[in-house]
């Protein structure tokens, strides 16, 4: 059966009922009303703008038809005009490209926008090995999107274990003519490695986690000191903490979440990437995959005999049946340790009521290993038409896989984990 690659210039193009009949998966950021968001709310150009946005974001959906034109698997894909929001740094290879008189831009992005979290780059109701195909195919198709309208190459960012495997695979099952051309599209990629810190619900017995406490005990004595004393010191001050999700997210709670968000990106001279009307979207149309952690603080002025109580923190989750997302935070003030309590504390305490395995809070910060997040590698895939460009950057890709290799292994000798033959004296800390 003959397959061909389409490219849409808005999710609303392929609508909602569409995409829902595709999709098998609860991750929230290849949800349809995440992605619509995105074009409703201005964070990206959409021909439903009546001006252009000029974002530098330009939806191209990569879709696999087959010879009916039924839609058989859909990839979110974007023409990027620059390397804002992509998490995976391509800046050099930018700059390289315009010292040799060269356009680096525009290039093709298989991701999801402003979003560094590894999940899957496709929905599809095939089985293995037609997604291992499907997979292929798009990478063709942008192989060839490429070529035909002289973009320097195509970036798939954070793809999930079987987008991996596809690139890393050949399919000899399909024709001649397809499987060559496949083979050159995925044999012509190379791959990224990159190092964040994740956390993972388990015990040494493999069991998942009965309450913070508990998590505590894969602690050595000194590290469960120092987190004991950590939060502790935060309710001392007057601080409290309230997590709330779905419909309990008021409009208010959005708009003092954005106001902190954007009051945080001031303090860089810069500014965040997503409108105040974005997160009301999304509250209104995915509110169960949300969740909101709120400081507020109480603070007492002896001088006046009185105290006032206010929000002067927010961090904003996203989850699915398995996983916690941290992704967006920000104060109104920086205050000692809360950054810590709202964006891993309060994370860690919701995976475990909730039994959810795995929680990934964001891009770097080494100061996530104390808090028992652990290295993790991600990946990224590209392919890059010119080919003594493409040749260069696949010899500083291994030369960096080594050293994020390396990375990771000093990176978890730091780990506040004891050993398992330690004994712990709960009462003693």
């Amino acid at each position: 059966m003959k397959h061909t690659i389409r490219f849409s210039h808005s999710i609303y193009d392929i609508g909602k009922e569409s995409w829902d009949a595709l999709s098998t998966s609860d991750n929230p950021f290849l949800r349809f009303e995440f992605l619509a968001a995105l074009e409703d709310c201005q964070c990206i150009d959409s021909p439903i703008q009546r001006m252009p946005l000029n974002s530098g974001w330009i939806p191209q959906y990569a879709i696999v038809e087959d010879e009916q034109h039924a839609a058989l698997a859909i990839a979110p894909v974007f023409q990027k005009l620059h390397s804002y929001g992509e998490y995976v740094f391509d800046w050099a290879w930018a700059d390289a490209y315009q010292r040799h008189g060269l356009q680096y831009y525009p290039k093709l992005v298989w991701a999801i926008p402003f979003t560094p979290s590894t999940g899957p780059r496709m929905i599809s109701q095939g089985n293995q090995h037609e997604c291992t195909q499907y997979h292929q195919l798009i990478a063709e198709g942008l192989t060839a999107h490429c070529q035909t309208h002289n973009f320097s190459g195509w970036h798939c960012l954070f793809p999930n274990a079987v987008a991996q495997q596809a690139f890393g695979s050949s399919d000899s099952t399909i024709n001649n003519t397809t499987y060559n051309t496949i083979n050159r599209a995925i044999n012509g990629t190379m791959s990224r490695t990159s190092c964040q810190f994740h956390w993972f619900n388990g015990d040494a017995n493999g069991q998942g986690f009965t309450n913070f406490a508990h998590y505590l005990d894969k602690f050595t004595s000194r590290k469960r000191k120092n987190i004991k004393k950590e939060r502790a010191r935060l309710l001392e001050s007057g601080f409290s903490f309230h997590q709330k999700s779905g419909f309990e997210i008021s409009e208010s709670d959005i708009e003092n979440f954005y106001h902190c968000y954007q009051l945080t990106y001031a303090k860089r001279n810069s500014r965040g990437y997503l409108t105040l009307a974005f997160f009301k979207q999304l509250v209104k149309t995915m509110p169960e995959q949300i969740l909101l952690v709120q400081a507020n603080y109480q603070a007492h002025d002896k001088d006046a005999d009185s105290s006032s109580n206010r929000v002067v923190a927010n961090a904003l989750y996203f989850k699915d049946a398995d996983n916690l997302y941290g992704r967006y935070w920000g104060c109104l003030e920086e205050f000692d340790s809360v950054h810590f309590e709202c964006c891993y504390y309060q994370g860690i305490e919701y995976c475990i009521e909730h039994n959810l395995s795995h929680f990934d809070p964001g891009t770097q910060g080494e100061h996530k290993i104390s808090r028992g997040f652990e290295p993790t590698i991600c990946h990224s895939q590209h392919w890059i038409a010119h080919p003594e460009f493409s040749e260069a950057i696949d010899e500083f890709l291994t030369v960096e896989k080594s050293d994020i290799n390396n990375y990771v292994i000093q990176a978890t000798e730091y780990l506040p984990f004891r050993n398992t033959n330690e004994n712990t004296t709960q009462s003693a800390d």
